[in-house]
């Protein structure tokens, strides 16, 4: 029984996390140059729905803005949100960006270009179900800003990769995968609820 309804919804972040410090640390490793403030190759978390990528994507991101209190961070759902202007439009909210944006008038290039003007300190862009996105040569404009480190997450690596044109499968090839399996039996026994009180906040 799951006593917080809060831990579905794809805001939640544990406090904790269990059965994945593999992936929490090497996500971490990946992430470190993050300290000195630089930019990361973007990262791409791919397996089956419900192994913990948006989880463990999240809680790294947060760990690592609880040590660099200048870091940004913004989550965009992308099955919400598929059209490239609503992606870029969500993550100039995340930098204070977006307080002039019209769906109507303002130009996608000029979405892309306020981003490319952004000189702060590096900015986590999570991108969930990155799958869905009616145009996913957005990725390559994201890749291409100094500033940007890309968390990519979907379920079937090809899904994201073979609809890219190969300019972008070129550049975004090389980027660093982190597959998240299924879950043991034995990890699973173990777990037939998620706790949820002041004291501990942790998810599978």
């Amino acid at each position: 029984m799951i006593q917080d309804a809060r831990v579905l919804q794809p805001e939640f972040v544990p406090r904790d996390v269990i059965h994945r410090d593999a992936e929490v640390q090497y996500l971490s490793c990946i992430l470190e140059p993050i300290l000195n403030d630089n930019p990361t190759d973007p990262e791409f978390l791919h397996g089956p729905s419900g192994m913990g990528k948006t989880c463990i994507a999240r809680f790294t991101t947060e760990r690592f803005r609880e040590t660099v209190v200048e870091l940004k961070a913004q989550y965009v759902n992308c099955w919400r949100h598929y059209k490239p202007f609503k992606v870029l439009q969500q993550l100039l909210a995340g930098i204070n960006r977006a307080f002039d944006v019209h769906r109507q008038s303002t130009p996608l290039d000029v979405l892309v270009d306020r981003l490319n003007e952004y000189d702060g300190p590096t900015y986590i862009v999570i991108l969930d179900e990155v799958d869905q996105l009616e145009n996913k040569g957005i990725l390559y404009d994201l890749h291409r800003i100094p500033n940007i480190t890309m968390l990519m997450i979907a379920n079937k690596e090809h899904e994201v990769f073979a609809e890219l044109d190969d300019r972008d499968r070129s550049r975004l090839n090389n980027c660093t995968r982190i597959r998240f399996d299924s879950y043991s039996t034995e990890e699973l026994q173990g777990y037939s609820a998620i706790e949820f009180n002041e004291g501990s906040n942790q998810v599978l």
